[in-house]
């Protein structure tokens, strides 16, 4: 976990993070059990709203598929982590189609995500369902600032801001205060200031992905989901 936590002390170098007396439960539950498919293990998980279903491909990569409840793909996401090289996050993010009009053209993107490791099927699966929230609001036009976890929309209701992974919301939303970063960053890095894209955005996605830095400020401060 080198690589991981020397850029997330970057990361957290823009907000310094206090957690008292905030109960956690670190466990999540999973809808779907990691079984064999073709002898590459994999998971299926279940988002409220969609379904995401992960497969490791080989020692050097993770793919994960989300889809709506109609089995309609919504996003996938590669996560590569070749050995002697940078790893990375390729994501591929699929406009609905409307009685109107066919679907417009897929928005891609990839980032640089420092991971010493490739990451779990259940961490892949979370980095994903990150990504998708961010793209998908950024596409919605929808800007946010609250306290808490607002990286991920309320279906994902595995993940909280309470949870193991709440202060990876926290020190997102400092790094964006810091440098002045919007939600564009995530599908436009190049019209904002590179921090935004490297330093808070890939950061987060490494952050969700592979550690569990503990519960959100907004725990114990009673002030989760309230506007910052």
């Amino acid at each position: 976990m080198g690589r991981v936590l020397l850029r997330l002390g970057a990361f957290a170098a823009v907000g310094v993070l206090s957690f008292v007396g905030c109960s956690v439960d670190s466990s999540t539950e999973l809808a779907g059990d990691s079984q064999l498919e073709d002898g590459a293990a994999s998971l299926t998980m279940d988002l409220d709203g969609s379904v995401a279903h992960a497969v490791r491909l080989d020692a050097s990569r993770v793919r994960v598929d989300i889809y709506d409840r109609a089995g309609t793909p919504q996003f996938s996401a590669d996560f590569r982590v070749p050995q002697g090289q940078t790893p990375t996050v390729e994501w591929t993010y699929l406009h609905p189609a409307t009685a109107d009009a066919p679907a417009p053209e897929a928005t891609t993107g990839s980032m640089e995500v420092e991971l010493e490791q490739l990451p779990s099927l259940e961490g892949a699966i979370t980095g994903a369902a990150v990504i998708q929230a961010q793209v998908s609001r950024v596409i919605s036009g929808e800007e946010y600032d609250n306290w808490g976890c607002d990286l991920l929309p309320g279906q994902y209701n595995w993940i909280v801001s309470c949870g193991t992974k709440g202060a990876c919301c926290d020190v997102h939303d400092a790094c964006f205060a810091t440098y002045g970063c919007t939600a564009g960053s995530w599908t436009n890095p190049g019209s904002e200031p590179w921090q935004c894209s490297v330093l808070c955005n890939a950061s987060a996605v490494a952050c969700f992905t592979a550690l569990n830095p503990g519960p959100s400020a907004c725990c114990w401060r009673g002030n989760c989901g309230e506007p910052r």
